[in-house]
């Protein structure tokens, strides 16, 4: 659906298949979808899509790194999930060696009696020294996204291979105005600034008919909170907090 479409569909809701002879003006209807569609991108998390960025070790070696810490993301990044430096799944200590992996430094093939005192003791001591040594192994990268200026900053450690970003970008807007929540969302902000529009001056029409305005508004605002309900319930947090 392009933005022509989308206006089509919007005027033909508040007017009832123009059996009304009132809708707002076109500009303002394209004004409100660019503003809510800014605002939907950040709530509702059906709008963006994860994208795999592969960022050159070459690129550290460049002035405006070394400057400011940032990589410059897509206008379309509005959130950045992991960031990874892609040490190669056998490198160990900074060695790369297929023979050396983690399971021999740590003698995890050493057999022992299970359940026996040797055999707690010796997992005890081998995951005392992993928690250790893991921290020479290190592959997340510490950093910090601004989604206003799609800026990555890197604030921990500087990287020494590339980084393997998992970020979310947008869907294209053409996408997003299929979404019936979407289309829902903007016929109710189209509502309200009808609403606002016929209720700045009170007046009255032929036959001392008057316009329901009132009605404009709360269906708009009913509409809203139905439909903030339904992206909350869609977007359900991936933590929780524990309190002892």
């Amino acid at each position: 659906m392009n933005k022509i479409e989308l206006i089509d569909r919007i005027n033909g809701e508040i007017t009832s298949s123009c059996a009304l002879p009132y809708s707002p003006p076109k500009a303002e209807i394209e004004r409100i979808i660019d503003k809510e569609m800014r605002f939907l991108y950040r709530e509702y998390r059906e709008l963006l899509y994860d994208r795999i960025y592969i960022i050159n070790k070459k690129y550290y070696q460049t002035q405006q790194w070394k400057d400011s810490r940032t990589f410059q993301m897509n206008k379309c990044t509005e959130g950045i999930k992991v960031v990874k430096e892609m040490t190669g799944g056998s490198r160990v200590f900074g060695i790369n060696d297929p023979d050396l992996n983690f399971d021999r430094l740590m003698a995890s093939d050493l057999y022992l009696t299970p359940l026996s005192s040797d055999q707690i003791t010796y997992r005890t001591i081998q995951w005392s020294f992993w928690d250790l040594a893991r921290a020479f192994n290190l592959t997340d990268i510490n950093h910090d996204f601004n989604p206003n200026t799609h800026r990555l900053s890197i604030t921990g450690r500087t990287p020494v291979e590339g980084l393997f970003v998992l970020a979310l970008d947008r869907i294209p807007e053409e996408d997003a105005w299929e979404d019936t929540i979407v289309l829902d969302w903007m016929i109710a902000k189209c509502k309200l600034s009808m609403a606002r529009i016929l209720g700045t001056f009170n007046y009255q029409l032929l036959g001392n008919v008057q316009i329901n305005y009132e009605q404009w508004r709360t269906e708009g605002n009913e509409e809203l909170e139905r439909l903030r309900e339904k992206i909350k319930g869609d977007n359900p947090p991936d933590y929780f907090l524990f309190f002892s």
